[in-house]
């Protein structure tokens, strides 16, 4: 450490007696402390000699820059001033001093004889072939070739790499020899860049192909304006035949993923399909031996049968969401929809279960909140009948609530609060935030006592999250629990339809009087469905194919269409699309509800396109069909 201070003073004691320099420092009165240097002989003087001297009163002219310097600020000029009747030029610095607080530290340097201008001549050389070398191997490394094209000229000047990238020798080429490199349709995309480059002083990035060659460049062009006139363009070639390798392997690899993805979807989904048209058959029969009053020995036996197909369906449905979600597949609609008729069909579902178990289970609605909204009304509706069916399942006694109110409602925007409160189980403090992870339950005798897969709250939260907010939960052991969120709606501009909340929910009125054509192509749903219609009182005719339903709708009259949508041939919305294009008014006001085991989310598109009305989903639930069927026939 000491040699290197002793070199470093070494070299600078070396400077300043051999350079024509000044090193002065002026404390903040202006009064030289220091001052030293070779080109103090130019002045007269020796090192030091200025030293309490003012440097105002020496060297006047200098006053106006001193005092700027003495403020702060940091300057670098080349001046003049005579001494002892000559001229000479100083090249002089000013900066703040840092070891003397207000001062300047300055160094002036005699130029007024260019001794040296040869050696920074050649310095300037070396420099310049240094940078050059750089630029050279720059280019290479990454590479590229550099070009310029002089307009006036009509020449294209070529750097060294660009030559090794082209595999030619000419330096130097007219515009349209250098095109002529390209394939066709790459050199007119140079022609078309150049010209914008000169009419238009506008750049143009490019991909071409060198004739001959499987290589990609990517040509770059920068106009050069002066005087508002293109001179020249400036540009640069790069070989991106790697990248671009590597971008298809990438495609393909992400092609075979999404394959992959699409084939897993398409797995489940058919797998859905194929477990929901049985379960449809099993639930039915089951329900229906329920109502045909079975002997007291049976019923066990037939609510047995019936809860646990009713779990097996809300596995498939659980797994069938959590996958989506997982993949990114999950999609939100904007639609309008009433929230009234919402909860009243939340309601229907879940009455039944609650009136089984002795619950109370009522549905409050703020009267302030609008009736029509725009949102997404069956992920609404799943969120609710997951919060709804675990509220019910965990209760044994007591009251379940759900309780819409309005929490703000500003412009267009309706923000919702929902609440479910039950009097069941409770949830330990400790696994509040462990109930919402997926493939889990409070406990392990959670699980053995009440079943479940674990995936419905965790599907539920990922909803919430996924439409911009979150779930909260309140809960005390053995009291009861409280899940909360809000959500935000548009108003809707359509006319609220006429769908009170019911008190009595589950009401099996008689829909005799109507004519009702169920299309389904599967015998064992044909039977489960006309059974139960036929114990409401309506008429059923039956269609087993789209091409049927078409036929039969137009020679006979029916008061409502129930259309499955997965048959050969024709299926169901390819039949609704033909019934909706007959010129009688009455086929475009004909209802039409789609029977279905697909997700509404994967086909609502589809179901707006084709001008089917409703749905109702597979297995059907007998107090959702007969409401739809009786809100579509109008009847109170």
């Amino acid at each position: 450490m000491q040699e290197s201070i002793e070199e470093r003073t070494h070299i600078f004691q070396m400077l300043i007696d051999n350079v024509p320099v000044v090193i002065f420092r002026i404390n903040k009165d202006g009064i030289f402390t220091r001052s030293v240097g070779l080109g103090l002989k130019v002045f007269g003087v020796k090192d030091n000699e200025s030293v309490g001297k003012n440097i105002f009163e020496l060297y006047p002219a200098a006053g106006t820059r001193m005092r700027r310097a003495l403020a702060g600020e940091s300057l670098k000029f080349i001046t003049n001033m005579e001494i002892q009747g000559k001229i000479i030029f100083l090249d002089v610095m000013l900066s703040p001093d840092p070891f003397d607080e207000g001062g300047v530290i300055g160094t002036l340097l005699d130029i007024t004889q260019q001794n040296g201008v040869e050696e920074e001549l050649r310095k300037a050389k070396i420099k310049l072939g240094q940078t050059v070398d750089l630029l050279n191997t720059g280019e290479e490394i990454s590479k590229t070739g550099g070009w310029e094209y002089d307009v006036a000229s009509d020449l294209v000047y070529r750097t060294k790499n660009m030559k090794l990238l082209l595999g030619i020798n000419e330096e130097t080429t007219s515009l349209n020899d250098a095109a002529i490199l390209y394939e066709d349709d790459g050199a007119e995309l140079i022609r078309e860049g150049m010209k914008n480059a000169i009419e238009n002083q506008m750049s143009y990035d490019i991909e071409i192909m060198p004739k001959g060659t499987q290589k990609c460049f990517r040509s770059i062009g920068i106009p050069i304006v002066e005087n508002g006139k293109t001179v020249r363009v400036v540009g640069a070639v790069t070989d991106i035949t790697e990248i671009k390798q590597v971008e298809k392997e990438l495609l393909k690899a992400k092609q075979i993923a999404e394959n992959a993805a699409m084939a897993k979807q398409q797995f489940l989904s058919n797998m859905s399909h194929e477990i929901r048209t049985p379960m449809n058959a099993v639930i039915g029969i089951t329900n229906l031996l329920l109502q045909e009053n079975p002997k007291p020995e049976q019923v066990d036996s037939l609510k047995i049968l019936k809860v646990s197909s009713e779990s097996l369906l809300d596995l498939i449905n659980d797994v069938l969401d959590y996958n989506k979600i997982e993949s990114g597949k999950m999609l939100f609609e904007q639609i309008d929809f009433n929230l009234i008729e919402l909860v009243n069909s939340i309601k229907e579902t879940h009455y039944l279960k609650a009136k089984e178990k002795g619950l109370k289970f009522k549905i409050k609605v703020d009267s302030d909140l609008p009736a029509m909204i725009v949102g997404d009304p069956i992920r609404l509706m799943q969120i609710l009948n997951n919060l709804v069916s675990n509220a019910i399942k965990f209760t044994n006694d007591g009251s379940v609530i759900l309780d819409l109110s309005l929490n703000s409602l500003l412009g267009n925007l309706v923000d919702i609060n929902f609440v479910v409160t039950d009097t069941g189980i409770g949830i330990d403090a400790n696994n509040k935030d462990y109930i919402f992870e997926s493939f889990t339950q409070e406990s392990t005798n959670t699980t053995k006592v009440f079943g479940g897969t674990g995936l419905g709250l965790a599907i539920t939260k990922r909803l919430i999250e996924m439409l911009g907010n979150e779930i909260s939960v309140k809960s005390s052991i053995g009291v009861g629990s409280s899940f909360s969120f809000n959500l935000q709606f548009k108003k809707s501009k359509k006319k609220r339809d006429n769908v009170n909340l019911p008190e009595s929910p589950f009401n099996f009125s008689s829909l005799a009087g109507y004519k009702v054509l169920l299309v389904e192509d599967n015998e064992i749903n044909v039977i489960v469905a006309s059974k139960f219609m036929q114990k409401w009182g309506l008429h059923i005719d039956c269609a087993w194919t789209g091409t049927e339903a078409v036929e039969k709708v137009i020679e006979n009259h029916y008061d409502l269409v129930l259309m499955d949508l997965e048959m050969p041939k024709m299926d169901g919305f390819e039949a609704t699309k033909v019934i909706r294009s007959i010129a009688d008014d009455k086929f475009k006001q004909l209802p039409i509800i789609a029977l279905t085991a697909s997700l509404l989310t994967e086909i609502s598109k589809q179901i707006l396109e084709a001008g089917i009305d409703d749905y109702v989903a597979k297995p059907f639930s007998p107090t959702e069909l007969h409401a739809k069927i009786r809100l579509h026939l109008q009847i109170s």
